[in-house]
């Protein structure tokens, strides 16, 4: 593939370290290379002095995903995002369940001395 057939090309780009004697793969770099004329680059300046950088190339917004942030910041969402949505029968079954043996404790710590007012009427 020529540049100068297609003007434009993206792609990632792989990066080496050398450093060990080795070549190891330590990452890869997302990059779009584009050939332009003088023409196209005297109508089409990139990021002179205090111009906006996302005038030419124009970059989109990045997409990041909703559990892209500072947890610290945020527990509920951390909560709601990672562990509500996996394990929320989980949750609310555990919860009842809970509840039914405080339930049930409770009426059997009550029930002697309830017994005990219905034989004696005290």
């Amino acid at each position: 593939m020529s540049l100068f057939e297609k003007k434009k090309i993206q792609g990632f780009w792989p990066v080496y370290d050398d450093s060990l004697g080795t070549r190891e793969l330590t990452g890869k770099v997302e990059m779009e290379l584009e050939i332009l004329t003088e023409e196209e680059v005297a109508e089409r300046p990139a990021g002179k002095a205090r111009d906006d950088p996302n005038t030419n190339p124009t970059l989109e917004p990045p997409n990041r995903p909703e559990t892209s942030f500072n947890w610290f910041t945020n527990p509920w969402k951390v909560f709601k995002i990672l562990i509500w949505g996996r394990y929320k029968w989980h949750i609310i079954i555990g919860l009842l369940i809970i509840l039914l043996v405080i339930f049930v404790v409770l009426m059997a710590y009550t029930a002697p001395e309830a017994i005990n007012q219905a034989i004696y009427g005290r």
